[in-house]
């Protein structure tokens, strides 16, 4: 499924060492009071003693998520004890070695709560910084702007300092762009799964059966047992562009189909779980609901594919180029030493960090951070006598770091506003400029997904442009620090993302981008991996392919 969902391109190896200790996590998870919906016959038993889990289509069960974060904090602080853990810190960028010039060493990074640096040495880091949100100019305006379906702390951190450091990145050509309900950007999953509902076009026709035809072009993914989540945005933008939306989510059908099973009560306490669907997941979604008199069991909503993300453990699959687990059949060149650790030494990843292994979801990165933490123990074990020596100059770098307070310190008073000053840019306006040089030259909402060579060219000469006026950015506040390096990292990720799309000359995920100069898909050329390094000596970027391998029957 993972395989077929990604067009083809991910690594065996990485996606089945998640599959197979998976399960384990979701044990722990439920062992640490995580709410897992059972069915009737075994409330009360757990999962790990034979109760049986309310499932939402074949590999997913249902859980009262809203505990999550909590439930992992208690557990870390259970182990390592609150004088061990560091809160409201951010941090900027990652330390090489002063002597071994591919080795981590520490990270540095400040307090979004008092004036105070934060230097950190260590023989080996986890850097699990989320996906990347906010490089592309949302969909939703005004007061919705902050309104994205994936985290909006998620700023491509995780990207960004991997790849300052040197590390190689994979796939970073992949972005996802989900189809949610409009405007409030709820989740669609429970809907189609557990509610069994359909979509459709304005004209009531199922989209993606009628467009089997065309979606053929794309074989043999196509013929996947779960159409892939890019082609079903392909059959709903041709709906789109040719007159036929609105698309709409048929909850009023869905919810009178499984009335009809079902007592008074019953179906009270479903129409009770189609809100808490959205109070728990995107409470701004309910109160589109509230607005708009839209009674799911009376009304169709609408649905609308978002702006994209870049993200590794949901249907996308961008990320680091990691290093696999070793007891399989896979290439010597996907594995060298310890299991989830990046071409720089002693540097580890997991979930949305980990390229080319979509589909984890949260047990799965959970499972993989786990993978990782227990890898790290083994290098750290293996190198006792290495004494991590930072690269730089410690009091240049917090300079750096503090450069846009002083920018507005030396500048503010130049102007009657403040916020009016040829002296600085905000932050705000800032990311605006990168989201409208996104949008517009890398195949975002503004022209259907759609790019070509030259689009990405002066998409590229606009990201450089846009690089150099980082070093004018200011910071009123600790705030709007925050929000500096915040934008700072989403401009690197947005580099990487253009420069892989530039690089791989097909289209490969129809519905999440069309490459308009190389519409088709192109096994022969272009089934393998597109990464990256970045130099930090020379400055310069490396674009090449590597083999994809099969360790596993995909059936064609």
């Amino acid at each position: 499924m993972v395989h077929a969902d990604l067009m083809g391109i991910i690594r065996d190896d990485l996606v089945f060492d998640v599959g197979r200790h998976v399960d384990g996590t979701v044990y722990l998870f439920e062992e640490w009071g995580l709410p897992i919906w059972k069915d009737k016959e075994s409330e009360g038993v757990p999962l790990a003693e034979g109760g049986k889990p309310v499932r939402s289509g074949r590999w997913q069960i249902m859980i009262n998520g809203e505990g999550y974060k909590p439930i992992v904090a208690e557990a870390a602080k259970a182990v390592l004890g609150m004088e061990n853990i560091f809160e409201r810190v951010f941090i900027v960028k990652l330390l090489l070695d002063s002597n071994n010039s591919n080795q981590i060493a520490g990270a540095v990074g400040f307090s979004v709560r008092e004036d105070k640096i934060y230097v950190f040495k260590a023989k080996t880091i986890l850097l699990a910084a989320g996906g990347a949100v906010n490089v592309f100019r949302p969909r939703s305006t005004g007061e919705g702007m902050g309104r994205v379906w994936y985290p909006v702390w998620n700023a491509g951190s995780t990207y960004a300092m991997a790849a300052e450091v040197g590390a190689e990145l994979t796939m970073m050509e992949n972005r996802f762009v989900p189809t949610r309900f409009k405007d409030g950007y709820g989740p669609v999953g429970a809907w189609f799964l557990l509610f069994k509902s359909k979509a459709t076009n304005g004209f009531g026709e199922d989209y993606v059966t009628k467009n089997a035809a065309m979606l053929a072009d794309f074989a043999p993914y196509d013929k996947a047992a779960v159409v892939p989540t890019c082609l079903r945005n392909h059959a709903m933008l041709k709906e789109m562009k040719e007159g036929r939306g609105p698309i709409y989510m048929d909850t009023p059908s869905a919810m009178a189909k499984l009335a009809e099973t079902m007592t008074p009560k019953e179906v009270k306490h479903l129409e009770a779980e189609a809100w808490e669907d959205f109070l728990d997941m995107c409470i701004g979604q309910a109160g589109v609901w509230a607005g708009l008199n839209i009674r799911p069991e009376q009304s169709k909503s609408e649905l609308m594919p978002t702006e994209p993300y870049l993200l590794g453990s949901h249907s996308g699959c961008c990320g680091i180029w990691v290093s696999g687990p070793e007891d399989m059949s896979s290439p010597a060149e996907w594995k060298w030493g310890y299991n989830r650790m990046t071409t720089v030494k002693g540097l580890f990843t997991a979930g949305d960090g980990v390229g080319a292994s979509g589909h984890k979801f949260s047990s799965g990165s959970y499972a993989e951070g786990r993978i990782a933490g227990k890898s790290m123990v083994k290098f750290v074990r293996d190198h006792k006598d290495f004494q991590p020596a930072l690269k730089g100059d410690l009091g240049e770098i917090s300079e750096q770091i503090y450069k846009p307070v002083r920018t507005y310190l030396e500048h503010k008073d130049k102007t009657t506003a403040e916020d009016v000053n040829p002296h600085y840019i905000l932050p705000r306006m800032f990311q605006q400029r990168l989201q409208k040089i996104m949008d517009e030259y890398v195949a975002g909402v503004a022209t259907y997904y759609q790019t070509n060579g030259t689009l990405l060219g002066e998409g590229l000469k606009y990201l450089t442009m846009l690089k150099e006026d980082s070093a004018h950015l200011r910071a009123k506040d600790l705030h709007e620090l925050l929000r500096a390096w915040e934008n700072y990292h989403r401009l690197w990720t947005a580099e990487l993302h253009l420069r892989h799309i530039m690089f791989r000359e097909e289209t490969r995920y129809p519905g999440f981008y069309y490459r308009a100069d190389y519409p088709d898909l192109d096994e022969d050329n272009w089934h393998c991996f597109v990464n990256s390094r970045y130099d930090p000596e020379t400055e310069k970027w490396d674009v090449f392919k590597r083999d994809w391998s099969a360790l596993v029957d995909h059936g064609h």
